[in-house]
């Protein structure tokens, strides 16, 4: 970096230099004993009920970044720093939130490398957009995501405009345990999941068509029975099965069309009966 002396007379920029507030894991091994991942996720309700442009890899990558991070502090309590926010993800983090074994001769599974180098690449580009007021708002997942390349792992550098939607989170805000994520196979899956949460505490989503299609991002040229049927009963079944739920659902009519979608669910006793 350059000294003062490097900035030509009259120049009104100067270059500082920026150290990232570095997040170490939360522990060596991300599973517990059970196979189920360790950490929680947390995040606004205007992150939850945003349109997230993200495909099911980076969701993964996303969230496993945001298991380290201690959602009721400030970022500056993670470390002595005027920089950003950077997480490291690891290969094997990113295995045990997909369920990625290795094969024969492995010692990581390879789809592990692969997904998680394939997500840090097209991250950089994803935005999410949400409603506050009457504004609409468009802003980047993160500023900076680097692979390092025969390390098996990635750094994950927040955007600062994001900030207020991960950290310091006292009211208004959506967490669950990633676990409840584990295997996911579904971006709506994963989504559903995330709007249930939103409302755990009555055990009841209503949602419109319309609400839904927005917050999924589901095509256009889905009709309902489409929808019905590549989303709500794909990501019902996938969550019952996998998330430690028992998940109901009906379509409420007005008229002679479908216009909202009720969910009733609850956490499921026996747990997940593939551990």
């Amino acid at each position: 970096m350059g000294s003062e002396e490097d900035v030509p007379l009259g120049s009104a920029v100067q270059i500082v230099e920026s150290r990232p507030i570095e997040l170490s894991d939360l522990e060596d091994d991300i599973l517990e004993g059970d196979g189920r991942v360790k950490g929680t996720v947390a995040m606004s309700r205007a992150l939850v009920n945003a349109q997230q442009g993200l495909s099911l890899n980076e969701k993964r990558l996303m969230m496993t970044a945001l298991r380290s991070i201690d959602s009721r502090k400030s970022p500056y309590q993670h470390g002595k720093s005027d920089g950003y926010v950077s997480v490291r993800v690891r290969a094997d983090e990113f295995a045990a939130v997909a369920e990625l074994s290795p094969r024969s001769g492995e010692k990581q599974s390879a789809a592990a490398y692969k997904g998680l180098k394939d997500a840090c690449a097209s991250l950089y580009e994803r935005k999410l957009t949400y409603m506050d007021g009457k504004k609409l708002v468009k802003l980047r997942w993160v500023w900076k995501a680097t692979y390092h390349d025969g390390e098996g792992w990635a750094e994950i550098c927040f955007s600062p405009d994001l900030t207020p939607h991960i950290f310091m989170l006292k009211s208004r805000f959506v967490s669950y345990q990633l676990k409840f994520a584990q295997g996911l196979q579904s971006i709506y899956s994963w989504r559903l999941l995330e709007l249930l949460m939103r409302e755990k505490d009555r055990g009841v989503l209503f949602i419109t068509v319309d609400d839904l299609r927005q917050t999924l991002e589901i095509p256009e040229k889905y009709r309902f029975a489409d929808i019905k049927r590549r989303v709500i009963d794909t990501a019902v079944v996938e969550l019952n099965e996998k998330a430690d739920l028992v998940i109901r659902w009906e379509p409420v009519k007005r008229g002679r069309a479908v216009h909202s979608l009720r969910f009733e669910f609850s956490d499921n006793p026996q747990g997940r009966l593939d551990v």
